[in-house]
């Protein structure tokens, strides 16, 4: 892949990200149902749900404008540019957990964890 081309992909994640995260921000749990996940109306407006999900939506979101950010200078940036790949790793093998005991999410959920582990 042509350096060209990989920055194209790392700010395409990094839009993705910001993106995502700002729906979460904005619709807060409404968003994971967006995704598949079968709530219950009276469970997307509870408070600590609702709370996390924003929380954690503001959370992707920042990190989104990071690893768009460091897109503009990958050489200088590197040590950042890992740990951003090396957080999203760590996600993708969080969400192993339900897996492993048998919780499969949507397919939605299983694209996102492909490319969080790639």
């Amino acid at each position: 892949m042509s350096k060209t081309a990989f920055v194209v992909v790392v700010r395409a994640v990094g839009v993705v990200s910001a993106l995502v995260g700002l729906l979460h921000v904005v619709i807060g749990p409404e968003a994971d149902v967006l995704l598949g996940a079968e709530l219950p109306a009276n469970l997307t407006r509870e408070p600590v749900l609702d709370s996390q999900n924003r929380f954690y939506g503001a959370i992707f979101m920042c990190y989104g404008v990071l690893m768009y950010s460091s897109a503009s200078n990958l050489r200088a940036l590197a040590a950042v540019f890992r740990i951003l790949c090396a957080f999203m790793f760590v996600g993708g093998l969080a969400r192993l957990i339900p897996i492993a005991s048998g919780a499969w999410p949507p397919a939605p959920v299983l694209f996102l964890l492909s490319t969080e582990l790639l």
